[in-house]
């Protein structure tokens, strides 16, 4: 797969793999949050003086427990009514008892009934009589204070309120389920302590089709969410992540030797750029590099790699005074004397000698000012740093660079090796490179160099200094030092 669509699909797969992950493991809160709202929606739970800390997790009886203990306002079941109802009774059932229950019950949108019960006496709304007594099953009864709330036929709720000397107040509340679909009540409620019980099963099936609905907009959210980051600029993404690359000090130089095919030693090395993630990932030059350039953080990049190199080379031992390693620039950093300029300065605060340090310059970008770039390049030349062309014949400028300016080796591009022993018309344009650099005293270093028959044929044709994988492939500093230390010809 393309490099590049791997970097860009990796967020946005890792952002999708952590939200399903979530919305799963979210399964449960979800369902519960589906039902506490739509318990609120059809109780009409508005105002809730204590609400549980959490949902309680009964394993023994399989069952989820809330409760919940309602305000006055606009709680369900009975109305305040009847602590205001009190003051009002002389509890004696006389007319004027029976007149103000009957105003009570009238005034209330969930009350049946109102009973009076006293020692010596019983009444209700519905006349000098109660045909309800203050009788209840204790096991299934809750009290409260002075209440007592037990269940009731039909679903209903009988409320009994106990007073002193043995009287009692008692209201039969409308049919609950009406009471929970239908709800109006008004300032004047009592409030009672509801509590309710569902099971796992039970609560899947009741939100099961709002569950659906949940879980599908979240997906769809997420998927939304992965697209937009997946399809944002590539150019820009890479960008932010290259600027905390900098930051961190993740650019780092990879070096692959220059061997002389006939002595076997080891004359240099090239210094190839990676991106070494804090995470341990490499990620190559292919999927950045255009963009560091376009973006000028190339030179930044440039910067970090030269200190790089040139601390390390101070650590290297048993290697020859001609020994050197190659560093990577673009054009626009060689039409620049600043460039130069910092470039001498690393060195010598390194106490580096001038001649370990070459500069390969790529013909990928044209020069724009030949001038400055000719006077910027002899300026270090006059320092023994040597100019090398890489990527010779795959360009812009091709071999006239090596007419207006100080460039005195050819480094051959390895598609151009890769036709070697092929019928590839390719082939044809390695020869005439090397028949150029030979009659233009060039020095010659071929690239990419993988097999012995590409060694074998680049000896015939007078190319001895070889960089591939048939000698070595890129390596970080600590390979390195041991593959220089196993590979000295003593």
């Amino acid at each position: 797969m393309n490099n590049n669509l791997l970097l860009r699909c990796k967020q946005p797969f890792i952002i999708l793999i952590i939200g399903l992950g979530s919305i799963f493991l979210m399964q449960y809160f979800i369902k519960v949050s589906l039902f506490q709202y739509g318990l609120y929606h059809r109780v009409n739970l508005k105002n809730l003086v204590n609400e549980p800390d959490s949902m309680v997790f009964d394993s023994g009886i399989n069952a989820l427990v809330p409760s919940f203990y309602l305000s006055d306002n606009e709680g369900v079941a009975l109305s305040t009514g009847i602590e205001k109802l009190i003051p009002k009774l002389t509890f004696t059932c006389s007319i004027h008892d029976i007149k103000e229950m009957r105003l009570a019950n009238d005034l209330s949108s969930n009350i049946h009934y109102i009973g009076l019960i006293t020692p010596y006496s019983r009444c209700s709304n519905y006349g000098i009589n109660s045909p309800i007594n203050d009788n209840y099953n204790k096991e299934n009864a809750i009290t409260l204070e002075d209440y007592v709330v037990t269940p009731y036929l039909g679903s209903r709720l009988k409320i009994i309120r106990n007073l002193p000397n043995d009287t009692h107040l008692i209201t039969i509340t409308d049919p609950l389920n009406r009471q929970l679909y239908f709800n109006n009540t008004k300032d004047n409620n009592v409030v009672i302590y509801l509590e309710i019980y569902v099971t796992q099963k039970g609560l899947t099936d009741i939100v099961h089709s709002e569950l659906l609905i949940v879980n599908v907009f979240l997906c769809i959210l997420l998927v939304i969410t992965c697209l937009f980051l997946g399809l944002r600029p590539q150019q820009r993404t890479i960008k932010m992540a290259i600027d905390r690359g900098i930051k961190r000090k993740e650019f780092i130089p990879f070096y692959q030797p220059i061997i002389n095919s006939m002595t076997g030693s080891i004359v240099g090395c090239e210094s190839l750029l990676r991106w070494c993630k804090a995470n341990g990932e490499i990620i190559s030059p292919a999927i950045f590099i255009d963009i560091a350039e376009q973006n000028k953080q190339i030179y930044e990049i440039t910067d970090l790699l030269i200190s790089q190199v040139t601390n390390d080379i101070t650590k290297l031992n048993n290697i020859s005074d001609d020994f050197y390693i190659s560093i990577n620039v673009i054009p626009r950093q060689l039409q620049n004397q600043t460039f130069a300029t910092k470039l001498l300065n690393t060195l010598s605060a390194n106490k580096v000698s001038h001649r370990r340090i070459s500069i390969e310059v790529t013909e990928r970008t044209p020069f724009t000012d030949l001038a400055s770039a000719k006077a910027v390049m002899q300026r270090l030349v006059d320092n023994h740093i040597g100019i090398k062309l890489d990527d010779a014949g795959t360009g812009f400028g091709g071999f006239s660079y090596f007419q207006e300016l100080p460039i005195r080796t050819l480094k051959i591009d390895k598609m151009f090796i890769d036709t070697i022993g092929t019928c590839d018309v390719k082939a044809n344009i390695l020869n005439a490179i090397i028949s150029f650099g030979k009659k233009a005293k060039l020095t010659m270093i071929a690239e990419g160099v993988e097999t012995e028959e590409q060694v074998n044929y680049l000896k015939s044709q007078g190319i001895f200094l070889i960089q591939g994988f048939f000698y070595a492939k890129p390596m970080p500093f600590s390979d390195l030092e041991k593959y220089i230390e196993n590979n000295i010809i003593r």
